[in-house]
């Protein structure tokens, strides 16, 4: 008999939380198995071997679940920390986490523990911000002293670039023992980033793929999300479930990027009378803190410099454009906006 034909026990719960741990159903599974059926994995699952267990099919479900044939041999479910709350619009019923979200997730969890336990080993302190914040919080109050105790410099930070400002926040993040990590979301489109704040190292995920400036933003959403002690799945929306803390997470990230006073005190803000604001002037004043059209809009509207008509308005028309320029297939125009 050859050695990969011979029977090999499992418990069944290991099974369970196996395929449940990279996000797929029982008919996903065999698919991607090609020899076997939905309902055989099924009856494994159950503690019934029929057909028989072998390391043929182990090695195949190890690859597929992305775990170690080890792993399968365990006499129960090893004990891992739960998976960040779905904070998404649409959540798990609608567009649920695709297999390369999930793993994207544990990847982050590996990178977080190895840094832990990198510290524990140099004997290093772990230094964390000591701001503790709830939604009950004034958003501009807390974003200013985050910024203060992050030591955030804005007046080197607007001679950068984008790509050059993003980095030098996260430098600025990771000093502060928070690791920072761009990662692809192939397929889930609708998610900006995660974060993970339930360790005593602090992890914020960004989607790679997004605009710089859309990273961003997202960057400073995820570190309210840590600061709450709130870590989950974004994609900035503040609609349904989840708009409380997407909304002050927004104005939180908002609010440090474009500070209040520096805003209002611009020269091209101070010399404008009218409730519409020009694009053109719209796009100077982004740059100047290194943030979208979109931000810099959303910050007029807070601070009652525009109205909510011609928010929605020009947020329509961006999000317009940005269908007509990348099409089908293309880059996400909610992201690019914000």
């Amino acid at each position: 008999m050859p050695q990969k034909a011979f029977e090999v026990t499992i418990e069944p719960s290991v099974l369970i939380w196996a395929r449940e741990s990279i996000g797929m159903d029982i008919n996903e599974v065999a698919e991607k198995m090609k020899d076997i059926p939905a309902t055989a994995i099924k009856n494994w699952e159950e503690g019934v071997k029929n057909p028989p267990i072998t390391l043929h099919y182990i090695e195949k479900l190890a690859f597929i679940y992305k775990r170690p044939v080890s792993a399968f041999l365990l006499p129960a479910p090893p004990s891992e920390p739960s998976f960040p709350a779905d904070f998404r619009t649409h959540q798990a019923e609608e567009k649920p986490l695709n297999s390369k979200t999930y793993l994207a997730i544990r990847k982050a969890r590996r990178f977080q523990y190895s840094a832990i336990e990198l510290a524990k080993e140099l004997n290093e302190s772990i230094k964390g911000l000591p701001l503790t914040i709830n939604l009950q919080d004034d958003p501009e109050k807390v974003a200013a002293e985050a910024r203060k105790q992050l030591g955030i410099d804005f007046e080197k930070i607007k001679i950068d670039s984008f790509e050059d400002t993003l980095e030098r926040y996260i430098k600025i993040f990771e000093k502060n023992d928070i690791l920072v990590f761009q990662i692809s979301f192939p397929k889930n489109k609708e998610i900006r980033g995660f974060s993970l704040a339930d360790e005593k190292i602090p992890v914020i995920v960004l989607r790679k793929s997004d605009e710089t400036s859309a990273r961003i933003f997202t960057l400073f959403h995820e570190l309210a999300h840590i600061l709450l002690k709130e870590g989950g799945i974004c994609d900035l929306i503040e609609k349904g479930a989840s708009q409380s803390i997407e909304k002050f997470s927004n104005h939180f990230a908002g609010a440090f990027l474009v500070p209040k006073n520096e805003l209002l005190n611009y020269n091209l803000v101070k010399g404008h009378k009218e409730k519409e604001w020009p694009e053109d002037t719209l796009k100077t004043i982004a740059q100047i803190f290194q943030v979208s059209k979109e931000v810099i809009l959303r910050r007029l509207l807070i601070l009652n410099l525009t109205t909510k008509e011609y928010y929605d308005k020009m947020h329509e028309e961006w999000k317009s454009k940005y269908k007509e320029r990348f099409g089908r297939g293309g880059k996400n125009p909610i992201k690019i906006c914000i």
